[in-house]
Formats: C-alpha cells, structure tokens, sequence
C-alpha cells in the first residue's frame, strides 16, 4: 500500500514538473494550466495526507528520492524544501514544525478573530513575524498549517473568492449571497463604495446600504462616510494586492 502511494506521489510530481515546463515553454495555456496544476497539487496533497496517516513521514521519501533536484520547477509550485530546511529547530520533527505554525496561525486569528476573515496573504505575513526563529518557512509551510488547524476544527480555514482572492475564515460566517458579491468585489483592495455596488451589482442605494450595514454589524466592515461618493466601506481583514487598504 506504502510503495503505490510513493509511486502515485512520484508520478504526480513528475507529471507536475513536465507541465510546468511545458507552460513556461508556451504549448500549455494559462487556464489549461491552471486547471490541471490545481489537480496535480490535490493529487500530491492526497498522497502526502495517507502517507502520513500511515505513520510514513513523506518528508523522507522526499529526500530519499531526491524530488527537489529532480524535479525543481514542481518543488517550488508545491513549496517543498527537504527534511533539513523543516527542522529549522534542532531536534523538531515534522509534526513538531507545523504544530509550531500552527501555534502563531491561532494567534494571528484570535488577535483579527473580530474582523470574520483576513487575506491569505496577510495572514501569511503576520504568521511569518511571530516565529522568526524558523528560518525557512514558506508560503506554502504556512497554508499547510492553516489546513491541519482548520482540520482540528480551531477556524474555519481558506475560501476562494469568485475573483480568485484567497482569505481565511477566522471565525464561522453565515454570509448571504448578497453579502458574498460585496466581498467579492472589495477583496482586491479592501474597500468598497455604495456606488460601485449600484453600478457592478444593479442594486438599488437602498439595498447597498442594507448590505454594507449588516456587514458593519457583523464587524467586517467599518464606515467612512467623509467621501463625496456618498461613504466608502472598509474591511479591516482585507489588503489591496498593491497592500494599500
């Protein structure tokens, strides 16, 4: 069982490498591209995932098979960095690293818990800034232990927005849809107007308004109506990708 979950991992990863490659080489299309690297990084993510269940330590398949020399472009889609750069401290296992992450990623989220949610990439940061005796942690390191802790069941763990933004769910959100489309459109630079929600949404003021102020209510939202736009609505969870707010 161990030795086909290796090989289905190798090929995975092999099969990876080969179409970074090609795309980089430009027979591959950015949405092909995309659609099948997502499937490949689940593949790997699955077989990681039994393999630990297991009780086998993919790490060391990792360094066993020497897959970051022989697949270097896949290694860095999938932030892998071998056994050595893991046990940043001496004697950690890597259990041990990621129960570390995991520690500052629940005391990120208790510290933003008020916000409702908070852009992957600022989590990141902020994780990052808290355990700087870990040397080597990487972007991907990081969602790995977001993942393990909402697997706990400790938050909710990572969303997808419409637009693509990445965020994490720092407490339950019952979100209407409407409520949904408003945070889909400020997720790029954290703001939003009344105005843009009438001309991207077709909503009436009246509705906007309602929206915005349920979403204040909630506490994901603040209020500043000093803009001759009629107020702009801020989400404190959520950085513009530029990182203005």
């Amino acid at each position: 069982m161990s030795e086909r979950l290796q090989s289905e991992l190798w090929a995975s990863i092999a099969t990876l490498d080969q179409l970074k490659k090609m795309y980089d080489m430009g027979t591959v299309d950015v949405r092909s591209f995309q659609r099948e690297s997502d499937a490949l990084l689940a593949e790997v993510k699955d077989c990681i995932e039994d393999l630990r269940h297991m009780g086998i330590d993919p790490v060391n398949f990792i360094d066993q098979e020497r897959v970051l020399e022989s697949f270097p472009d896949a290694s860095v889609l999938l932030g892998l960095h071998g056994k050595s750069s893991m046990a940043s401290i001496e004697g950690m296992t890597t259990e041990e690293y990621y129960d570390h992450i995991g520690l500052a990623v629940l005391d990120v989220a208790t510290a933003n818990a008020s916000k409702g949610l908070m852009g992957l990439a600022e989590l990141i940061v902020e994780v990052v800034r808290l355990i700087p005796e870990l040397k080597s942690v990487s972007y991907n390191d990081v969602i790995e232990a977001v993942n393990r802790v909402a697997e706990h069941g400790l938050i909710p763990g990572i969303r997808t927005l419409r637009g693509g933004v990445k965020v994490v769910e720092l407490r339950p959100l019952e979100l209407r849809r409407d409520q949904a489309d408003v945070i889909n459109i400020a997720a790029t630079k954290g703001h939003v107007s009344i105005e843009e929600l009438m001309m991207q949404l077709k909503w009436s003021e009246d509705h906007a308004r309602q929206v915005l102020s349920s979403l204040v209510d909630s506490g994901m939202a603040v209020a500043d109506i000093r803009f001759s736009t009629g107020g702009r609505y801020y989400f404190p969870g959520l950085r513009g990708r530029n990182g203005s707010v």
